[in-house]
């Protein structure tokens, strides 16, 4: 997100340089051209007006530039109808209270009226030399606003140009219904006020008066800009495109051992449970091992995660269709070999260090150790995906951890509702698989 950056000073700046009031009519109504434009938005469907209110016109949202132009900022707190989440909570004040409308102090409906009597604040402020509303808490502000009495601008500023005190204490009415009815109205009087009494432009005015500032924002700019190096610009990309995870070389490693399985010789048939005890606590003394060999050191370095590798290689996911029978104990042991094989020979071809290499290959070893595979699931457009019943959030996810054995996997069009795919996948310990939706 960008945001365009305004060179000028603040309206609270412009007030102390005490300029002569055809400047602050000139000023004033230029400011109010843009809160009228902010009003006047409507839908791009049926063209119906938003019911845009700014709710926080003050001095420090409003700027003048080094070009003379006027600049209406932060719509941060602005009001528009049909916002989905609530505009304003009970008892809470949005905007400064000095310059707020009775209606907005009370918090009740607002409507494009409520920056009008905003804006007369602002305006009998510069004129006056000082804030119309004060007060030693929010409370006291807060009731000067609905009942202090209201006196013209001129009484501190002196004589003003005709109509100039009326049309400041019209946008002052505090009942609505007797208020100015537009910031185009107010801009429309300033406007006449501006030409009949102006001895000079505003554009003039700001380039004698604010030369030393501009110069000196001149001069910050290009130190600020030479010290940042050469401007560069980045690209975009498709909406919806999924972050491709970088191809960063893994630290160096030292190699770290493979447990290697002690040959257990299987006499028959009936000996299997006894012999698949003895390597279950084999191979957890193996991974017991490992873990006594790098757990001194740092595990993001030592050890890469089989996840980060090949991770967005298209060869790397399968889609598999559902099985029917559990394979055989000599088909997962050949599917575990193939897999590991071709993960070191895509390694290999994308240059992925020795040291490396052999680390992904001991912690693939620790996972199919410990009964553990991976699941990729991907979808266009993205699906909820569920496993076994159990919520895994949306795809695309690359090869996320799930017990080795049989699973149901869902994908779930997040719209309707309907179910775009459902398959049963046999996971083997250490095997990645994958499920893809259209």
């Amino acid at each position: 997100m960008m945001m365009e950056y305004v060179p000028g000073e603040h309206f609270r700046r412009f007030r102390d340089r005490r300029p002569p009031p055809a400047l602050v009519c000139a000023a004033m109504a230029a400011a109010c051209r843009g809160l009228h434009a902010a009003h006047e938005l409507r839908d791009l469907g049926d063209g119906h007006l938003l019911g845009v209110v700014h709710r926080d016109v003050s001095p420090d949202n409003l700027m003048l530039g080094f070009d003379a132009r006027v600049k209406v900022l932060d719509f941060g707190i602005a009001l528009v109808k049909g916002r989905q989440a609530p505009v304003t909570e009970l008892g809470v004040l949005k905007g400064k209270p000095p310059y707020m409308s009775p209606e907005q102090v009370k918090n009740q409906a607002l409507d494009r009226r409520s920056d009008v009597f905003s804006a007369c604040v602002v305006l009998h402020e510069l004129l006056a030399g000082k804030p119309l509303f004060e007060g030693d808490s929010l409370y006291a502000i807060a009731r000067a606003v609905e009942h202090q009495e209201l006196e013209p601008p001129s009484r501190w500023a002196g004589a003003l140009p005709a109509d100039l005190d009326d049309v400041v204490m019209a946008g002052l009415e505090r009942d609505r219904e007797r208020r100015l009815g537009s910031a185009a109205a107010l801009a429309e009087v300033l406007e006449r006020i501006a030409a009949a009494n102006a001895r000079e432009s505003l554009e003039a005015w700001v380039e004698r008066e604010l030369a030393a500032e501009r110069e000196q924002h001149r001069t910050w700019l290009a130190k600020l800009l030479a010290a940042s190096g050469p401007m560069k610009t980045q690209a975009g990309r498709p909406t919806g495109m999924v972050t491709a995870i970088a191809d960063e070389a893994p630290a160096e490693a030292a190699p770290v051992p493979v447990p290697v399985p002690v040959p257990v010789p299987v006499p028959d048939r009936r000996s299997r449970r006894g012999v698949a005890i003895l390597a279950v606590l084999l191979a957890l003394a193996g991974v017991t091992a490992l873990l006594l060999l790098v757990g001194g050191r740092d595990h993001g370095a030592a050890v890469v995660d089989a996840a980060s590798v090949d991770a967005t290689s298209a060869d790397a996911f399968v889609s598999v269709p559902a099985i029917d029978a559990a394979p055989s104990d000599a088909a997962i042991a050949d599917a575990a070999d193939e897999e590991r094989d071709a993960g070191r020979a895509r390694r290999r071809d994308a240059g992925v260090p020795v040291d490396a290499a052999r680390a992904v290959d001991a912690a693939a070893a620790v996972d199919a150790a410990v009964g553990t595979g991976f699941l990729t699931c991907t979808a266009e457009p993205f699906a909820l995906v569920s496993v076994d019943g159990e919520d895994w959030g949306t795809t695309p996810f690359f090869k996320r951890k799930i017990p080795a054995g049989r699973h149901e996997v869902v994908l779930t069009d997040p719209a309707s509702g309907s179910v775009r795919k459902r398959v049963t996948v046999e996971i083997a310990p250490g095997q990645v698989r994958t499920v893809s939706a259209p």
